[in-house]
Order: structure tokens, then C-alpha cells, then sequence
């Protein structure tokens, strides 16, 4: 892997710095509205998460173990990025974000760490038939987008979903497709929730969405790309997900050790309740949720609690 002492200062000084600082601004807001032990709880277990990871990111750069310098184009109307002559190793995370909260963060940290990753590109979805009661999607990725940024060179944002009802492994198959001849190692993070071949529909799920992506790049592709599978155990829910027999490359990575869900959240945004669930919500979210009337009143608020 390419160690290049050039881009560490920028690396060093323009992402972490920046990270920690927005990481303690964030919790710092959230923490003059929480008043409660539980939820000053919750606030100190992200901080503390969220300096772990940085810590361990930090060694990661000074070792050149990272190259978040390099870039893929993201999106088709965007220009052809500068292409590596390495492969890179990127994660991918697809995810609703509605809202993003810490717990999307921690997840895109600890893949970042834990698989060597070059960055975690985030793939906010666009709109999904199954999930009426959704905000908006120019609303979710705006809103997702504002905190993703902070995260640069580490994190990015990808606009592919957009316009889109596309499951994130079919986004997944479109983002490598834009970047035909730069070798990418992608990484595919999903809860482990979705480490199964069908969901309860009988639908594919993420192991056989994969399995076919895989095959079609070997088939169809001379870029030389390359899928992995990295699911999220879920804190709380006991021992992580049995074995699958798959030819993927399959990882399974601990758990954020805090209860966040966006279902927890938009029901105490739409009941007016700042409880624990609301303040694993960046402050930076949380305030522009309140300022444009986000929630409270609005068909997102018209979901069953299963959603």
C-alpha cells in the first residue's frame, strides 16, 4: 500500500483535526438541551466511540496505511477522477438517513479502522416505495450531507441514489461502473440484520445481491473490481449472525456500543420529546430538523412503529 509522507500533513491536519472538532461541537450543542443522567449517558458514549476511532485513524495515517486523497467519481454527471495506479479499498454504506444520527458515524468509523479502508463513501437512498412516510429525498441528503462533509477526506457523499428507488448493492454495482479503470476493493457495509440470502418477503438480500454483482464483474469487467461483505453486529441483540456459505469475502465487525434508530428518533421529533434516542442526532441535524419544521405534524410522522 502506497505510503506518500506528502499527503499526511493535509490528511492529518484537514481531517482529524477538523473531525474531532466538529465531533465535540456537535455533542457539546446536544448536551446544553439534554438534562437527564440517561441522556448525558448516551452523549459521553458517543465521544467516547468517536475519539477511539479517530485515535486509531490517526495512526492509521501517519502509518500510510490510508490514501483518502485518491477519489472516485461518484456520480454520472460528475468528471472522471484522477485514477491510482494501486487499488483502492473503499466501503460503501448505504443507508435511508432518516435521519442520520451518530450511530451511521461510528458504524462508517469503525469499518474505516477495522478493514483498512481508504474512506467510506455513504450512499443515501432515494426515494422507496416500501417507505411512503419518508422525508424527501432532496431533504434526507441535504440533511446527511451537512455531516458527511465534516468527515472529508475520510467520508463522501454520493448523489448516485438520487432520482433513484435502487437497492444500495444495485448502487453499489452503478458506482463501480463509473470508475472502469481504477481497480477499487469495495466494501459493502450493512447491518447483520441483512446477512442472509432472502429477507422475510422471500426477496434476495444482501448475500445473494452481492453474490450476483460478483459474478457479473468477473464476467463482465476488466477493471479488476472487487466486492467484500462487512455487516454490523447490532448492539444489544446477543451473539452475532450465524454462518452463511458463500463464496464472498464475508466480515462481521462489532457492534457501536450505544442503542441508536432512526425509527427511536423520528418518533420522539414527531411526538416533540427530546429523549435519548433524539440526541444521538448530530446537532447540526437536530437543529435544521427543528428549523424547518421537519417531523412534527408532517406524513413522516403517519409510520407505523415497524417502519
Amino acid at each position: 500500500m502506497r505510503n506518500d509522507a506528502s499527503m499526511r500533513p493535509f490528511v492529518l491536519d484537514d481531517g482529524i483535526r477538523r473531525i474531532r472538532r466538529f465531533t465535540s461541537i456537535q455533542i457539546q450543542g446536544m448536551a446544553q438541551l439534554a438534562s437527564d443522567q440517561a441522556r448525558h449517558a448516551c452523549l459521553h458514549a458517543i465521544a467516547a466511540c468517536a475519539m477511539r476511532w479517530t485515535d486509531a485513524l490517526a495512526e492509521m495515517v501517519l502509518a500510510g496505511r490510508t490514501r483518502p486523497p485518491w477519489r472516485l467519481r461518484l456520480g454520472e454527471t460528475h468528471p472522471p477522477a484522477q485514477e491510482s495506479p494501486d487499488t483502492l479499498q473503499i466501503g460503501v454504506y448505504a443507508l435511508a438517513a432518516n435521519p442520520l444520527h451518530w450511530g451511521h458515524i461510528l458504524v462508517g468509523l469503525t469499518a474505516l479502522v477495522l478493514m483498512q479502508l481508504d474512506r467510506v463513501i455513504f450512499v443515501i437512498a432515494g426515494e422507496d416505495p416500501r417507505k411512503p412516510f419518508m422525508l424527501q429525498q432532496e431533504i434526507r441528503h441535504r440533511l446527511a450531507r451537512t455531516v458527511i462533509d465534516a468527515f472529508e477526506p475520510f467520508f463522501e457523499y454520493s448523489p448516485i441514489a438520487l432520482g433513484s428507488g435502487l437497492d444500495g448493492e444495485t448502487n453499489l454495482g452503478r458506482l463501480l461502473a463509473l470508475n472502469p479503470r481504477q481497480r477499487v476493493h469495495a466494501f459493502y457495509v450493512a447491518g447483520s440484520d441483512h446477512y442472509r440470502r432472502r429477507n422475510q418477503r422471500g426477496e434476495p438480500d444482501t448475500i445473494e445481491k452481492l453474490e450476483g454483482l460478483s459474478r457479473r464483474l468477473l464476467e463482465t469487467s476488466a477493471s479488476g473490481h472487487t466486492v467484500s461483505a462487512v455487516f454490523i453486529d447490532r448492539f444489544g441483540q446477543g451473539d452475532g449472525p450465524g454462518r452463511i456459505e458463500t463464496f464472498l469475502d464475508v466480515h462481521t465487525l462489532p457492534a457501536v456500543p450505544l442503542m441508536c434508530s432512526s425509527t427511536a428518533a423520528r418518533h420522539a421529533l414527531c411526538a416533540g420529546e427530546l429523549t435519548e434516542a433524539v440526541t444521538s442526532v448530530p446537532y447540526a441535524t437536530f437543529a435544521e430538523i427543528q428549523s424547518l419544521g421537519l417531523y412534527g405534524g408532517k406524513p413522516a410522522c403517519q409510520e407505523g412503529l415497524s417502519a
